[in-house]
């Protein structure tokens, strides 16, 4: 596999940062809330996406501002530890 396109790799490592920090939350003695675990799942599912297509050499190129803006989501997830519930509350405000 020949990487000719850095904002790509760079893309594809973030995306895969979401989805781990996603996929590993653990919500403790919070109450279980049907929607946010959906939205929580469809939203792992469209960020997995991004690295399975890079491994597979189907995900070539990628633009530096779609990489700046899932720097940014990327950011904002891990500050609310995965929490989707506190990532709504938080762009609610």
């Amino acid at each position: 596999m020949t990487i000719s396109e850095p904002a790509a790799l760079v893309n594809a490592v973030i995306c895969g940062v979401i989805v781990l920090v996603l996929m590993f939350y653990q919500r403790g003695d919070a109450r279980h809330r049907p929607l946010i675990s959906l939205l929580a799942y469809i939203i792992v599912l469209v960020y997995a996406s991004v690295p399975f297509r890079f491994v597979f050499g189907l995900y070539h190129q990628s633009h530096w501002l779609v990489v700046l803006a899932n720097i940014l989501i990327c950011v904002i997830i891990l500050r609310v530890r995965g929490n989707v519930a506190q990532l709504i509350k938080l762009l609610h405000k």
